[in-house]
């Protein structure tokens, strides 16, 4: 169940853009960890979006750098393996691109950082999570 935080220079989405994106990277999300793809699963896919000032943002030390996009996945230790974390990445920078009107033949300036927690360091409601509580949740859970 990934948690997202895209972080971004002011004017990179429009508003219905990044309700797109936020949609097809909890889509992304699922599918590269091949969880349930139920109503309560979904709801425990959280994606924070950060814009940022073009003057608060800097590349090799000076402000007003060019328009890069970063991506911070926390997943559950154990969820990705090399094939699944390769596809994420190529899946969420085409998403983004399109999402930002990247034409596609362009390279997307985006930099994707996945971080694996152990699951006895990601807790929910109480308690920490196990990948199978992840894979198998109660068929009555309701959404968050």
């Amino acid at each position: 169940m990934p948690k997202v935080f895209i972080n971004y220079p002011k004017g990179t989405f429009s508003a219905s853009a990044l309700d797109a994106l936020a949609e097809e990277i909890t889509t992304i999300g699922l599918e590269c960890e091949k969880l349930p793809d139920t109503p309560y699963v979904r709801s425990n896919i959280w994606i924070y979006a950060r814009e940022y000032a073009a003057d608060k943002i800097y590349h090799g030390g000076k402000p007003r750098g060019t328009k890069v996009i970063s991506l911070e996945v926390n997943v559950v230790g154990g969820a990705l393996g090399a094939h699944s974390r390769k596809e994420l990445i190529q899946r969420l920078t085409k998403a983004v691109g399109k999402h930002a009107g990247i034409p596609p033949q362009e390279r997307v300036p985006l930099y994707i950082v996945i971080r694996d927690v152990p699951p006895e360091s990601w807790g929910m409601f109480g308690e920490p999570i196990t990948l199978e509580s992840l894979h198998n949740p109660p068929v009555d859970a309701k959404p968050v």
